[in-house]
């Protein structure tokens, strides 16, 4: 008899215990399926970044390096160095940066490619001009100064933007064949492309971050200069987001921007020097920046390596005491 009465809640048990497998099973398959996608769409930005510096190293003339990492990994051979590349046009925008044929190659290179995913794009050549729950984010040619002059320091980035924050992100820098690539919750990765293939490459160029500050060469440098002096830190000078490859690589232990920036040179940087523990701080709120296709711009912030966010406190705060 009193077996009889159990047999009833031993089946519900059983059968509530089969319906949560059972969904824990789905939820395996549906994760499964979405990093399944996060990675194929991974490998489409890592391709459309690839096509896109093709298409600028037909148009750069090298005259010399002015960053002696770049000059130490360059893959440029002797016969590229010191010779002209095609001829392009230089036009200013209305905002007097300069766009080169270069730039609008690269930003073709990089739509014809995207256009299979089917996801909006919003270039700095092309600006979507609404906001958008899920987006492509590039820069077709990040640093078009650095390009015109002909000293390497410029780079392709490209990022996939979803509810204003960066879920992957990829930087290639033309000049070295290097290319950094990271998605949500996972680990930045650095590759090396040559002869179309890519070769894993050890991120981690130090142990331990140096106390270094990285600033762009142009803009407010005397708010840099302040805080790593403040800090005790060096200083050195970079352009275009390779700075946040740096950081991912361990060779700098924060990167100021004291000035508002345009959101396509940010996304892609900020989740590959988080894919490897930095953190990107919003000067103006705090928090982690937000990435609207609307509004186009990012308010002054700073990343901090993972090796100082145990001193983000006191970075933030000679920050604010000394009013920069």
């Amino acid at each position: 008899m009193l077996r009889r009465n159990f047999r009833p809640k031993i089946e519900h048990i059983v059968h509530r215990g089969r319906k949560f497998l059972a969904h824990l099973k789905a939820r395996k398959r549906q994760a499964a399926r979405k990093e399944t996608k996060m990675q194929k769409l991974l490998n489409l930005a890592k391709l459309a970044a690839i096509k896109a510096g093709d298409e600028i190293m037909k148009f750069y003339a090298h005259k010399g390096f002015d960053d002696e990492i770049l000059a130490a990994r360059s893959t440029l051979s002797e016969s590229v160095c010191g010779k002209n590349g095609r001829d392009f046009e230089v036009n200013l925008k209305t905002d007097s940066s300069p766009v080169t044929s270069a730039d609008l190659a690269a930003n073709a290179a990089i739509f014809e490619t995207l256009k299979s995913s089917q996801i909006q794009i919003c270039s700095e050549e092309k600006i979507l001009g609404e906001s958008a729950r899920t987006f492509w984010l590039i820069d077709p040619l990040d640093g078009t100064k650095d390009f015109i002059s002909g000293s390497g320091e410029f780079c392709v980035c490209i990022a996939l933007i979803e509810d204003g924050r960066p879920i992957l992100g990829v930087i290639y820098v033309p000049v070295t064949g290097e290319i950094y690539s990271a998605a949500k919750g996972g680990q930045t990765q650095k590759e090396l492309y040559k002869n179309g293939a890519f070769i894993p490459q050890t991120l981690a160029a130090k142990e331990c971050a140096p106390q270094t500050i990285i600033s762009g060469k142009r803009g407010k440098n005397v708010t840099a200069g302040k805080l790593a002096t403040a800090l005790n830190f060096d200083i050195a000078r970079l352009s275009s987001a390779i700075k946040y490859c740096r950081i991912a690589e361990n060779l700098a232990g924060a990167y100021i921007r004291y000035s508002p920036s345009s959101i396509w040179d940010n996304a892609a940087g900020e989740i590959i020097a988080a894919g490897t523990g930095a953190k990107m701080i919003d000067l103006a709120t705090l928090k982690a920046p937000i990435y609207d296709a609307a509004s186009l711009k990012n308010n002054e912030f700073i990343v901090i390596a993972k090796d100082f966010l145990a001193r983000e406190d006191e970075i933030l705060r000679a920050i604010k005491e000394l009013n920069l």
